[in-house]
């Protein structure tokens, strides 16, 4: 499988540039064979591949190309993602998907009309973490889940291209970009909300919409979601991370933090377990979505862990919630 990247800045270049050098060294039909960034001077972070500037002459030149990666802002996710499946390529997408559903939904029906398969890398579903507690949700071991806390407070993202995270218009700010991670959890974990209830406060001046949100999601059956994401942290000291759910027997919590720990805590017998025992993913989350993207391509497999209608989901759920923030809190349903 040929692969081109389509950005080459702190995604690209650090998180799934890792990947390849990984499949390389290990003998893998999984290559880099190009990548492209406007960015010129990027050209000295590639390896080997070839660089472009310029995705019409890569597409012009890249004849055994299979798929692309594409790493760019978010607001040029739908019109890469088109573009590539139009000229004959397979495209996994970083996320979020998009800025509005309508981009989603010409996303997805580009993909349909050319038979060219897209998945929204939502790395979080392939972590050994997340896989756990998603098993620990549907096997029913404590009981049913009454609440869950998911926290993600992270430095502000000032190493984009033109500082596009600033811009409202490019990055969906916080809400769209940080806090699309939890949302995807959410909703891969309990399914999508029947309202959100959100309030939202700008916390660094020269980043544009909120910076600070907090988010209530509710079910029918009186499960709430509590989703706390903050861009407001500088230098990256200060980061904290972690998910707790709340069971009628007991909880399960994971500290992404110093601790790195994954423990389920039994209300009755007070015991606390260890649910890190159970790894079976050893590479990256970044490597194991690229490795399940190229199986389920190369086998014409359903993508059950991350088909693009649920990644389309989690941007209708975080439209909900700048809406209803944009009311004070009031509730909005995001299938409505």
């Amino acid at each position: 499988m040929k692969v081109a990247l389509l950005g080459n800045g702190w995604i690209g270049n650090n998180a799934h540039r890792r990947s390849f050098d990984s499949l390389k060294e290990e003998g893998s039909s999984i290559e880099l064979v190009a990548t492209c960034d406007v960015r010129g001077e990027t050209e000295s972070k590639c390896k080997g591949e070839r660089f472009y500037t310029d995705f019409d002459e890569l597409l012009k030149n890249e004849k055994e190309l299979d798929m692309v990666l594409i790493c760019l802002p978010t607001f040029l996710h739908a019109e890469y993602a088109i573009k590539a499946m139009e000229a004959g390529l397979h495209v996994l997408c970083e996320k979020p998907m998009a800025l509005t559903v309508e981009d989603c939904e010409k996303m997805i029906a580009c993909s349909k009309k050319t038979g060219k398969r897209l998945m929204v890398a939502h790395c979080c579903r392939f972590t050994d973490e997340r896989r756990i507690m998603k098993k620990f949700i549907e096997d029913g071991s404590f009981g049913k889940p009454v609440s869950a806390f998911f926290c993600a407070a992270d430095g502000t993202p000032e190493w984009g291209w033109e500082n596009w995270f600033a811009d409202r218009n490019r990055s969906g700010g916080c809400m769209l970009d940080l806090q699309a991670h939890n949302i995807d959890l959410v909703n891969w974990f309990f399914g999508v909300p029947e309202f959100v209830s959100v309030v939202g406060r700008e916390c660094n001046k020269e980043f544009e919409g909120y910076g600070s949100v907090s988010a209530n999601s509710c079910y029918n059956d009186g499960l709430f979601i509590h989703n706390w994401s903050d861009w407001g942290i500088l230098f990256n000291k200060h980061n904290k991370r972690y998910i707790r759910i709340n069971f009628e027997k007991g909880y399960v919590y994971q500290d992404m933090n110093e601790n790195k720990e994954l423990v389920a805590v039994s209300y009755e017998d007070k015991s606390v377990t260890n649910l890190l025992t159970e790894r079976k993913i050893t590479v990256s989350d970044y490597r194991a979505e690229l490795e399940y993207f190229v199986e389920c391509v190369e086998n014409n497999l359903p993508f059950d862990i991350c088909p693009p209608e649920e990644s389309a989901n989690v941007i209708k759920v975080m439209l909900a919630q700048e809406k209803s923030a944009d009311a004070h809190g009031a509730p909005v349903k995001p299938l409505a």
